[in-house]
């Protein structure tokens, strides 16, 4: 048997392990104290599982899942220096992460109207018949981030400093729309080397790569 090690003995990579398994067992502990999602189908034709209740809970399990799995990828991404979509994965990240605190303070402090129409938005089905997804297309609403920024800016356990908290969320926010929407300053980060090209399989090498790794 060997004994458990001590924090300051553990590699980064092996605390960075260590964490996504504490997470990943949360998720599965709290999604087990739900009632089971259950396979639904549209006439003859099964969609894939759904919950039946759709409410906050839920929907905070589903969002924690995709922090777990997300910060797994970016891992992968990095680790073979696809640096432009890591950090396209750490939106993703950052996005349900303020969800997660957003439904998480509302549970506690009250839910507003605002909780409601996100809930209402998250739980949407993008057809209404998935057999004729062109013809029964739905045209899904959406809470803007800003509002969710201000919302976790000035909730109740927010600082007392809510100008700067939702100026830094915001900020944060829009340098990754860059690698999400295609931005050229972020497009531009793959090219370079001797002689100068686009490097369009992985860019381990880039002197980039390091602040990549440190972001993530």
């Amino acid at each position: 048997m060997t004994r458990d090690r001590e924090p300051d003995e553990m590699t980064l990579e092996e605390l960075y392990d260590q964490a996504i398994g504490n997470m990943e067992r949360t998720v599965h502990r709290l999604a087990q104290r739900l009632p089971q999602p259950e396979m639904v189908t549209v006439g003859k034709t099964a969609i894939g599982f759904r919950y039946s209740d759709k409410g906050t809970p839920q929907a905070i399990v589903q969002k924690m899942a995709r922090v777990v799995s997300s910060l797994r990828a970016a891992r992968l991404l990095l680790a073979h220096g696809f640096i432009g979509e890591q950090a396209a994965m750490h939106r993703m990240i950052d996005e349900a992460e303020q969800d997660i605190n957003f439904l998480s303070l509302g549970m506690v402090y009250g839910e507003t109207e605002l909780h409601r129409t996100f809930l209402e938005n998250f739980y949407q089905e993008e057809f209404e018949d998935p057999t004729r997804p062109v013809q029964t297309r739905i045209k899904r609403g959406n809470v803007p981030r800003a509002r969710i920024h201000a919302y976790l800016a000035q909730n109740p356990a927010a600082d007392a400093d809510p100008s700067t908290a939702s100026t830094t969320m915001q900020t944060i926010h829009k340098t990754y729309s860059g690698y999400i929407h295609g931005a050229s300053p972020h497009l531009m980060e793959m090219y370079g080397g001797g002689p100068a090209r686009f490097h369009m399989a992985g860019m381990r090498r880039s002197p980039l790569w390091q602040d990549h790794a440190d972001d993530l």
